[in-house]
């Protein structure tokens, strides 16, 4: 009985805090209603929420932060240099476009400041997917396989989003710039593929949400503004990891 009456309660703080919101943010708080079960399931929201100690105030607090959540998330102060998050369970409620689309929002500008590259994957005007390319921040020595400089920070960096992102898997490819035999180039992409999926797990991310692993040898070069860069160029010693829905 209290979980029935604690889940009437939260959808009606949730239809309390839609008047006079965007159609975009009522369906975000309707949707996620249904798919989240209490409410706006975002990380930074249950982390405030979690550091609340006056139970009486509880309600009041929890109105306060899903509407602060909704409209200024990304500026609060002691959210800079965070990511925002979404719980399990909203992927059902918002669907994939818009969840995805909102992971971009809260992830990309944060990425970018670390040296990472994302973007949408679009099918018939929807995002079905995001690409991290970790050019220069995922940095690979000629012919090594090992994470050095800023790399590890990278990838930890990466993991906590993808922490924050529970409904989501990974595809991770491997790639090297055309130097030496391509057999070798084959073996030395996998490698880093490798290296990049176990620094990943390593940082918490479910092995269960790693799908593909492969090394690309030197068959993709990085593309600038449309344009294919040079093979041999080092910037092509690389690692992408694609974003994808879990179901």
């Amino acid at each position: 009985m209290k979980q029935i009456i604690s889940g009437i309660l939260s959808l009606s703080l949730l239809s309390t805090i839609s008047c006079g919101l965007s159609e975009n943010t009522k369906r975000l708080i309707l949707s996620t209603s249904i798919g989240c079960g209490v409410g706006l399931a975002i990380g930074a929201v249950y982390d405030e929420a979690q550091r609340k100690k006056d139970t009486k105030n509880k309600q009041n607090d929890f109105q306060r932060q899903i509407k602060e959540s909704l409209t200024r998330e990304k500026k609060k102060p002691q959210n800079k240099g965070k990511i925002v998050g979404l719980g399990a369970g909203c992927l059902a409620g918002l669907g994939t476009g818009f969840y995805l689309n909102t992971m971009y929002d809260n992830m990309a500008e944060e990425m970018k400041k670390q040296g990472i590259t994302l973007e949408k994957n679009e099918r018939g005007g929807e995002t079905v997917g995001l690409t991290a390319t970790m050019d220069g921040g995922i940095a690979f020595e000629d012919g090594k396989a090992d994470l050095k400089g800023k790399g590890k920070e990278n990838i930890d960096k990466l993991a906590e989003a993808l922490a924050a992102y529970p409904e989501t898997k990974v595809n991770i490819s491997g790639h090297a710039n055309r130097t030496g035999a391509e057999d070798l180039n084959q073996r030395l992409s996998q490698d880093r593929a490798v290296t990049a999926k176990n620094a990943i797990v390593e940082n918490g991310v479910e092995s269960k949400r790693i799908g593909s692993v492969q090394g690309l040898g030197s068959t993709t070069p990085r593309t600038v503004n449309g344009k294919e860069i040079d093979p041999k160029d080092g910037s092509n010693r690389r690692v992408e990891v694609e974003i994808v829905p879990a179901s």
